[in-house]
């Protein structure tokens, strides 16, 4: 069995200890959402437009420009009466990953354009984890709220969340539920889709070993055109501000020849 299959499996299990007589304690999907947000402080944070800057990432996930301000989003789970859900395990909240790309040998119901597994990234002696869920910092309160801080728990790195390359759409999972999202908290379901950029930009998606998760001239180079060019592109303006400019080159500059196990290793 695939290791995305026993993905699939876990969460079903957790679904069918959760839901208990007729369904009871599910998570709706249109009373829960995820929103957002970054800030070292969670009780007054910057939101939707002014939080989305932020969401970018290197493959060694070592801080500075990567992932700055505890970038993440805000999951509020309710029930169908509209209840808050609470003691949600972080472990059932989950940015869930496949690893790779089809191609790669990968699958499942997770983002499938994200390289995070040491198959092609040099192998998990390397420092290079199997990354397939992106897990809440803590259980959801009595509220039925709880944050996936993407670096890890409350912006400290953990050095298992490393990644390259990015998705359309990186789906939030709660106990096997996928959730919408919201640009801001009172915005509709819908209007946000979680993505995240990476410096890591060109590579990573093919069959060739050691070639994930890592920024070389293949990612610097394209960034050095637009921003020479005057060129827009979505997936290279770093600091989200509608161009690739010149603090946009600096910072992949920055990581330029950083991978998932340099120069922090784990």
């Amino acid at each position: 069995m695939t290791r995305s299959l026993w993905s699939l499996l876990g969460m079903l299990l957790a679904l069918v200890c959760w839901a208990g007589p007729a369904g009871a304690g599910i998570p709706d999907q249109t009373n829960s959402f995820y929103v957002p947000q970054a800030g070292l402080d969670y009780g007054n944070p910057l939101e939707g437009d002014e939080a989305t800057p932020y969401f970018r990432a290197c493959p060694n996930n070592d801080e500075g420009a990567s992932l700055p301000l505890a970038a993440r989003v805000k999951v509020v789970i309710r029930d169908s009466s509209g209840a808050p859900m609470s003691g949600i395990p972080g472990t059932d909240i989950c940015v869930l990953l496949n690893g790779g790309t089809a191609t790669q040998g990968f699958s499942g119901i997770g983002a499938d354009s994200i390289a995070a597994d040491p198959l092609w990234s040099g192998g998990s002696v390397g420092g290079c984890p199997a990354l397939r869920c992106i897990q809440a910092d803590a259980p959801s309160d009595a509220n039925g709220v709880t944050y996936i801080t993407f670096s890890g728990p409350g912006g400290v790195r953990d050095s298992n969340r490393k990644w390259g390359h990015y998705d359309s759409e990186l789906p939030v999972y709660v106990m096997g539920f996928k959730i919408p999202g919201r640009l801001t908290s009172t915005a509709t379901n819908g209007s946000y889709v979680l993505r995240i950029k990476n410096f890591d930009n060109a590579g990573s998606l093919l069959t060739i070993l050691n070639s994930a998760e890592r920024v070389t001239i293949s990612d610097l180079n394209p960034v050095q055109v637009a921003f020479s060019t005057g060129s827009s592109s979505y997936w290279l303006d770093f600091d989200g501000d509608g161009e690739v400019g010149l603090a946009d080159l600096n910072m992949i500059r920055y990581h330029f020849n950083h991978r998932c196990n340099i120069p922090n290793n784990p």
